[in-house]
């Protein structure tokens, strides 16, 4: 009897650890091989896309960046043009040096340095005359005296002469003297654009010109195209190599065929790029570490693999609870889990107990909970709002301010004040640049006062002595970052608004103030004007805070509504933004916002 009862509990227990068993093999099969082919099938999805984001914006920054290096030769390319209105040097050219020698050296000095500094990045000048065989160069300032010319055939001269256009481009070399007469100071590395001059009435070659400009020059341009640090670039002329940035070209230049298009090399991904300016091919190219396209995809893949892998240890959890009859509450999880997936977040996930199965079913809600947050933040405020309302925001940058801007540098200019006029446009052009830059978002607290002072300071030029203004920021909080355009168009809501054009400076006034509190950021923005009303003040505020479709084309109060949202999906009830009107008169705006931004 008792060997009886020993088997049939051997069996139970048998029975029992094979459920189990089955049960875990199950779930660990329903969960590896859907969580791998979707991991695999994710991994391949988003390494294409992001192959082809990589090629799109490179290819677009490409695109710019020949355009803006054409215009750049073409520039270089009209040098010449100076040289054909001297006559003087024409006729000299003519008749050649040795005619009138004490003249001819004085006109030709004269042309030869003023080409030189009419432009700053010309390191050397070469001037040659075939009447008479004369040449010259310009170096640190200064025109060498005149030497023979009895090298044609061994220089880029020879080609010049058969050569349609007129120039061509000789490729990254070291700087050397053209003459003994020149003592060369540095061993800078030059591009060398070389220029036949003809007689205009019959094409007939009277000389050269050369004009030696450093590779530096072209690396600059080069480097504004750069995305990553990591990345590579090449400027190239045909096979032949202008400038480059970071290390050798790992391809030849007989790859890359068409006008644009890219491709996989080792452990690189290039893009390249191709114009044609007046007849001289240039490539632009860019390389990639082929890991840096690929990141975002091998970071889908290992949250991927992490979910998978911590979905399928609590699958194994919930399968063996159920094999020792603790149904009840997988069974509710199991259906709040299925109402999740169908799309209702807002399921509750009541814990019935206080084990492993209780833990799991708050977790869960914790998840959905943060998921659901996620999803109104990141996509219906970030993908709705941020994109639109800082564009929005940008074209703010009103066209009556630009034209009369435009006006005031036009008349500095007429008065001879070149320096102020310079340095009008070199703000407005900083402006220009900082608003139009749609990649970056959160910036320094000090790009954007001195946005704002550039704006400022255009205004004054405009209204002198018509008003006074303070910028009180410590120099401390200069890196803190935030949100972009949040003081600019403050200002501009003051002179569209509160500046009173028959008043002096005593009367209008524009004040900002930052300060920290703890971990708070405060901005204070005070402006002169009229003692407001509450229900004004009330119907600023509420037009200020009321929710706008993308649609809506009502442009009243777009500017404190814009800045006031923007707030609103960085910091979320974090940040703060009132407004006051003072028992004095005038308009404030007080902010706050942390000093940290929480991690999207």
């Amino acid at each position: 009897m008792l060997y009886y009862l020993l088997e049939e509990k051997g069996w139970r227990e048998t029975a029992v650890k094979s459920i189990r068993t089955r049960l875990i093999r199950l779930v660990v099969l329903a969960i590896l091989i859907p969580t791998t082919l979707a991991t695999s099938a994710s991994y391949v999805y988003v390494r294409h896309q992001n192959v082809e984001q990589a090629e799109r914006s490179s290819l677009n920054a490409l695109k710019r960046g020949s355009n803006q290096i054409s215009h750049y030769m073409e520039d270089v390319r009209r040098l010449p043009t100076s040289l054909y209105a001297n006559r003087s040097l024409i006729n000299i050219m003519t008749v050649g040096a040795d005619a009138e020698l004490s003249e001819s050296e004085g006109v030709i000095s004269r042309a030869l340095l003023g080409l030189f500094l009419s432009r700053q990045d010309i390191e050397q000048l070469h001037f040659v005359i075939l009447k008479g065989n004369s040449e010259y160069s310009v170096y640190n300032m200064k025109t060498s005296s005149r030497g023979k010319f009895d090298w044609l055939q061994e220089t880029d001269y020879f080609r010049l002469m058969k050569q349609k256009n007129g120039w061509l481009i000789d490729p990254a070399h070291r700087i050397a003297a053209y003459n003994t007469h020149t003592m060369i100071l540095d061993e800078e590395e030059i591009v060398s654009f070389r220029y036949r001059i003809n007689r205009v009435e019959t094409d007939e070659p009277l000389g050269f010109l050369s004009v030696d400009i450093p590779t530096s020059v072209f690396k600059q341009q080069l480097k504004l195209f750069e995305n990553f640090p990591d990345e590579s670039l090449w400027l190239m002329n045909g096979n032949q190599l202008i400038a480059k940035t970071g290390q050798e070209l790992p391809v030849t230049n007989d790859r890359f065929t068409g006008t644009n298009g890219s491709m996989r090399v080792g452990d690189s991904f290039i893009v390249y790029a191709k114009t044609n300016t007046q007849g001289v091919p240039i490539t632009l190219v860019k390389a990639i570490p082929y890991a840096s396209v690929v990141k975002g995809a091998n970071e889908t893949a290992l949250i991927l693999i992490l979910i998978g892998a911590v979905s399928l240890i609590l699958m194994i959890m919930a399968a063996s609870l159920v094999a020792l009859e603790i149904t009840k509450p997988i069974k509710q999880l199991t259906a709040n889990v299925w109402r999740v997936e169908q799309g209702d977040l807002s399921a509750r996930f009541v814990a019935t107990t206080n084990d492993e199965i209780g833990l799991l079913n708050r977790q869960f809600q914790r998840m959905i909970q943060r998921i659901d947050r996620l999803i109104k933040r990141e996509y219906r405020l970030a993908l709705e709002n941020r994109t639109n309302e800082l564009r929005a925001l940008q074209s703010q940058l009103n066209p009556h301010f630009l034209f009369n801007a435009l006006q005031s540098i036009g008349t500095t200019t007429l008065q001879g004040d070149r320096k102020v006029a310079y340095r009008s446009i070199t703000g407005l052009s900083q402006m220009m640049r900082y608003s139009m830059n749609n990649e970056q978002t959160i910036v320094t607290l000090k790009q954007e006062v001195d946005h704002l002072q550039s704006y400022m300071r255009l205004q004054q030029q405009r209204f002198p002595n018509r008003f006074r203004y303070i910028v009180d920021v410590p120099w401390h909080m200069n890196s803190i970052e935030v949100p972009k355009m949040i003081l600019q168009p403050f200002a501009e809501n003051y002179f569209k608004h509160a500046f009173n054009q028959q008043m002096d400076a005593t009367e209008n006034y524009l004040a900002y103030k930052v300060r920290s509190d703890g971990d708070q950021l405060i901005i204070q923005v005070e402006n002169s004007g009229v003692i407001m009303d509450p229900p004004v003040l009330d119907t600023i505020d509420q037009t200020m805070r009321m929710h706008r479709r993308p649609e809506d084309r009502q442009t009243s109060g777009i500017g404190l509504h814009n800045i006031y949202e923007r707030l609103l999906i960085f910091y979320g009830d974090q940040a703060s933004m009132v407004l006051q009107s003072p028992a004095e008169g005038g308009f404030r705006i007080v902010i706050r916002i942390p000093v940290e931004q929480e991690e999207l």
